[in-house]
């Protein structure tokens, strides 16, 4: 068990592997591309169950972002 006076060191940043999946798209033709991700991992750098994000979308990269929790959000 912890001691009440510590502190959690934050999170090393840490390369993630993940494949790119299809989700059917209701019989049409062209499914739809998916990513999940998924881990407690997320937990420990602030992804928590409800909480919002912000997600930035440029050629070939995605930056998700933590955003903050509003009264019409929660």
């Amino acid at each position: 068990m912890a001691r009440a006076d510590s502190t959690s060191q934050p999170a090393a940043p840490q390369a993630r592997k993940s494949i790119v999946g299809y989700r059917t798209n209701g019989g049409r033709p062209n499914p739809l591309p998916q990513l999940t991700i998924k881990g407690r991992w997320l937990e420990a750098l602030g992804f928590t169950q409800g909480q919002p994000v912000s997600i930035t979308a440029e050629h070939g990269q995605l930056i998700i972002r933590t955003a903050p929790t509003t009264e019409g959000n929660a």
